[in-house]
């Protein structure tokens, strides 16, 4: 299993550093213990930033039956309803709450982990307090949120840690099964772990590496002829690093386990079908200079450190040990970079 110290640099790297790094030893021992108690020592200290400066406000949708107009009348519902027998008309009107969606997710997320027996009591007290700043504010159904249309501007910029927190739980921890009840994974799922491995990765050479461009792209097809349809896939790489006449493009891959049985031996191979997938975006790619490409395992127990050079271009695969000490993580990653470097 990864460390949970290790989780953390992964996501101070995936969050664009907004976690610094520097302040892991700040971290409570009970926060080191699992994941829940790191991301709840992390929501909690965030909440009370937030609190401390001001719960964001904005403007909501209101619908209400009232005896003074206010905003636009609502003419079916107050016919629908007889508010006029009753001396009172509905009337649609933008009121300026903190009746938020970034309210309301950080509320439903924190009543959820009071019910989670993985998080340390001691935290779970301070988010019962915490819960008193947002009395106003209603629960959400978690899983109507559309996460990655949250905006942020200026005003709440301030939530962007907290939301990216929030995401984490409830996609990567919290099952709902019928009645409202909620199951607690010991770990982060695959899905979103898989999404924070790619992140981090990437993040972490853009933030590291100040001579080699960090990037990633839509790759087009190499087709002799327009096509008629629109059924190829897009070729959509994870990370591309630049050097000066090299380009490497690595394609991460939270698997389990890098190699693979066939159907008919015991003999353990590579997953072909990601072998195929790196080849077809290297044997596409444009670029004048040199281009390689990479598959990027990560693991806890063996490394891979395998290269074939195919049709010209050379296909390395590697894992990334998760399990060692972070600074020998970071060794192995920029060790990797070296490969577009001149010499």
């Amino acid at each position: 299993m990864i460390p949970i110290k290790n989780i953390y640099y992964m996501l101070c790297y995936a969050w664009d550093n907004i976690l610094n790094q520097g302040q892991e030893t700040l971290l409570d021992v009970e926060a080191l213990e699992n994941i829940y108690n790191l991301l709840s020592s992390i929501l909690i200290k965030e909440a009370n930033k937030i609190i401390k400066s001001g719960i964001y406000k904005g403007y909501v949708e209101c619908t209400e039956s009232i005896s003074v107009v206010r905003g636009r009348i609502n003419l079916n519902d107050t016919l629908k309803e007889q508010s006029l027998i009753r001396n009172k008309i509905v009337c649609d009107f933008h009121e300026f709450s903190e009746n938020i969606i970034l309210n309301q997710i950080l509320k439903t997320t924190m009543e959820t982990l009071l019910t989670c027996k993985e998080v340390d009591r001691k935290y779970r007290d301070q988010m019962r307090m915490l819960l008193r700043n947002f009395s106003g504010v209603h629960s959400v159904d978690i899983n109507n949120v559309s996460w990655s249309r949250i905006n942020y501007n200026r005003n709440n910029k301030k939530y962007r840690l907290i939301i990216n927190v929030c995401e984490l739980i409830n996609t990567g921890l919290i099952l709902k099964e019928e009645k409202g009840k909620y199951r607690f994974v010991t770990f982060i799922k695959d899905k979103a772990m898989a999404k924070l491995y790619e992140k981090f990765i990437f993040n972490f050479y853009k933030y590291e590496l100040k001579d080699i461009k960090t990037t990633s792209s839509i790759i087009k097809w190499r087709l002799d002829e327009p096509p008629s349809d629109n059924f190829l896939p897009n070729m959509e790489t994870d990370i591309e690093l630049e050097g000066k006449d090299k380009k490497l493009i690595i394609d991460t891959k939270y698997y389990s386990n890098a190699l693979t049985k066939s159907n008919f031996s015991e003999t353990k191979k590579l997953i072909s079908s990601n072998l195929y997938q790196i080849f077809a975006y290297v044997k596409n790619a444009e670029y004048d200079g040199e281009i390689n490409g990479m598959l990027l395992y990560p693991t806890v127990n063996y490394d891979l450190n395998q290269a074939y050079k195919m049709s010209g271009n050379n296909i390395y695969v590697k894992t990334l040990n998760l399990g060692e000490e972070f600074d020998k993580v970071r060794n192995k990653l920029l060790s990797i970079a070296d490969i577009v470097r001149c010499g």
